[in-house]
């Protein structure tokens, strides 16, 4: 805990949250939705601190160069990185918590002891991380949402990503992980955003990230405004399109790897759905074992139901019990 302060102020005793969202950043906040979701959160819902992270042992500052304004003939404005846990009250009145700032530089194991350390001390139930990263997908179409989780059985297989990667690995990852490994539950969300404008704003994939938090949370948070946003960047990304043969090729391409991608996202949904579930397969066991009798076979039909009776071995042809077919047989 030398890693976390609490604010003076703070009495972890009066704290009521089951929910714990993280956006702290990975090694690219592509289309910087998890800060259009910060800005959205805090600036529209009631909050305030609770603790801080201790940067200067945590943030490589040569490396991340904060910004600072130099006026005229003195320097103000300093951008001070700071990793923030805040109390943040819904829309409906429910209090939940926002972890949120520069991904790590160093100490990721000690940052992730001590961020289980706070889950367990205010007993959290679901810690849900918001990510984005650039993906081969046209700004196009709808930005798609995928999931991970410590626990793949609390997430639905169609929502899951196709395939195996082996990748360099983010703060979040390793926390995903470590709370994992300390039966906590955790749910991740990652946002595809369009490769080609991954260093630019996009306010429809922070608008995506805070509609599926909405739903997995069960939240009742403030998305107004990012449409009419949206609908600006894409306008803006439509007509340099336009005038590049070069991008519109590229991005009829992705059109089409797009809606194979959901293709096969949605057959494999299907082929899911088709599956009977563990409960309906012991269902119908259970009521094929009711039909049996004591000594193991089936109880008898009533007259007039059931299957037309098996021929005796020993009947003989044109009898009545040689009507029946070989199949029947």
């Amino acid at each position: 805990m030398s890693l976390f302060t609490w604010e003076p102020h703070v009495d972890q005793r009066r704290i009521h949250a089951d929910t714990l969202v993280v956006t702290i950043g990975s090694f690219l906040d592509a289309g910087h939705a998890q800060r259009l979701m910060d800005a959205q959160l805090l600036d529209h819902l009631p909050n305030h601190v609770l603790g801080r992270f201790d940067a200067d042992q945590l943030i490589d500052y040569a490396g991340r160069r904060p910004e600072i304004v130099f006026d005229r003939d003195h320097f103000v404005d300093y951008a001070k990185p700071e990793l923030a846990l805040h109390l943040v009250t819904d829309k409906d009145g429910r209090d939940f918590l926002l972890l949120n700032g520069p991904e790590p530089s160093f100490q990721w194991e000690r940052v992730a002891a001590s961020v289980t350390y706070v889950i367990e001390q205010l007993g959290v139930k679901n810690t849900i991380l918001t990510q984005s990263f650039p993906a081969p997908t046209p700004h196009t179409r709808p930005v798609a949402v995928t999931q991970y989780a410590s626990d793949p059985g609390v997430i639905a297989e169609q929502d899951a990503m196709l395939g195996t990667f082996t990748l360099r690995s983010s703060f979040p990852a390793l926390l995903t992980m470590r709370l994992g490994e300390s039966d906590h539950r955790v749910t991740g969300l990652l946002a595809h955003v369009p490769h080609y404008i991954a260093d630019a704003d996009y306010p429809e994939a922070a608008g995506r990230l805070l509609s599926a938090l909405r739903e997995t949370a069960h939240l009742a948070l403030p998305t107004e405004g990012f449409d009419v946003a949206a609908a600006a960047v894409r306008a803006q990304i439509d007509q340099q399109v336009q005038a590049s043969e070069e991008l519109t090729e590229m991005v009829s391409t992705l059109e089409a790897n797009y809606e194979r991608f959901m293709a096969e996202r949605n057959l494999r949904s299907a082929q899911t759905a088709s599956l009977p579930s563990a409960e309906e397969i012991g269902a119908q066991f259970e009521d094929f074992l009711a039909g049996l009798g004591d000594d193991g076979e089936a109880t008898a039909e009533q007259p007039g139901e059931g299957p037309d009776p098996v021929p005796h071995p020993d009947a003989t042809p044109g009898s009545e019990e040689s009507d029946a077919g070989p199949d029947q047989a």
